[in-house]
């Protein structure tokens, strides 16, 4: 039976403004996304997975629109919602909801635990009652593993877990059919780490869900996800399932991040392969392959030549010359 696709990204890009100069087409920018396209399959969790400053939540906000594209299209079940307005984008957000990275400055400190998760309900669903609100915060509670005896107090008073299981609530709150969560365990204990993705994964066959799942940490990738998508200098170098991307890397950045996993043996260290050199510059990116500087397989087209996403069996595609 095929995938159905729930969202659809295609050539996004997301460029910022640097430095603005008299002549708008001298004007330098940031490419923070850069040519961008994947698949999202409905009920899936798909990784994206990538050193710090790749664009992992650059890309995330502007799939749903939090920043808007520079160009590409996003197509959200059968629609390009990069062309909607502000009206239908309002009608959007109950279908697309985000978990950012600190949950504590993603709440209004002055609001309690019971405001805070009603606030989806009070700004797209006002047709319920005082009661019937209060019920459906504390089941929302509930599914997350909190107790209602939470509602009166404040965000400071709780843990990063608890306060990410709040703003898991209140992201839940509109039965969206999409997810983004932004880096939404690395400010977390290892133990709490592991506690909320076990909610995540349990949360997704309860309500339907489907993840886009951001991280620089490649065991939480690989706990979570189905599909991986490996980001480099805002471009896509490899996409596959998560099984066949730590068994059989092809590009040689993604075997490069899995081999800097730790392995848990202080002899490990020694047979590890890091991976070395600098990023480049984004306001610099190479005019071929973004790894090339730090390729030890590179070749000489690579330099000025960018490769572009090819296939390599089913569910298998990378961007890479030297394959």
């Amino acid at each position: 039976m095929p995938k159905e696709i729930l969202l659809s990204v295609k050539n996004l890009e997301k460029h910022f403004l640097v430095e603005k100069k008299l002549k708008k087409e001298d004007n330098i920018y940031v490419k923070a996304v850069d040519n961008v396209t994947f698949d999202v399959y409905r009920g899936e969790t798909l990784g994206i997975v990538g050193e710090s400053g790749c664009g992992k939540s650059t890309l995330g906000r502007a799939v749903l629109r939090l920043d808007d594209p520079t160009s590409g299209k996003i197509i959200f079940e059968g629609e390009d919602i990069v062309s909607y307005d502000k009206n239908k984008l309002r009608e959007l957000r109950k279908d697309m909801q985000f978990i950012f990275q600190d949950p504590y400055s993603s709440m209004n400190p002055k609001l309690t635990i019971k405001d805070i998760i009603l606030e989806p309900i009070d700004n797209f669903s006002g047709n319920y009652t005082k009661e019937e609100k209060l019920d459906k915060v504390k089941k929302m509670l509930d599914v997350v593993g909190l107790s209602s005896d939470i509602l009166t107090r404040y965000p400071h008073e709780f843990s990063g877990g608890q306060r990410q299981r709040i703003a898991i609530a209140r992201g839940l709150m509109l039965n969206p059919k999409i997810l983004v969560c932004d880096e939404s365990v690395s400010a977390l204990d290892v133990s709490v780490q592991a506690q909320v993705i076990n909610l995540l994964k349990r949360l997704q066959v309860e309500f339907n869900l489907t993840y886009l799942f951001i991280s620089h940490d490649l065991r939480v990738i690989k706990h979570i996800s189905d599909r991986i998508v490996v980001l480099y200098l805002g471009q896509v170098v490899e996409i596959t399932t998560s099984d066949e991307l730590f068994n059989n890397p092809l590009h040689p950045y993604s075997q490069a991040l899995i081999e800097s996993i730790s392995k848990g043996d202080p002899r490990d260290r020694m047979n590890r392969k890091i991976l070395e050199g600098e990023i480049p510059s984004p306001l610099n990116a190479p005019k071929g392959c973004p790894f090339y500087s730090r390729c030890k397989k590179s070749i000489s087209k690579c330099e000025t030549q960018r490769p572009q996403l090819s296939s390599y069996g089913e569910e298998h595609m990378a961007s890479c010359f030297c394959i």
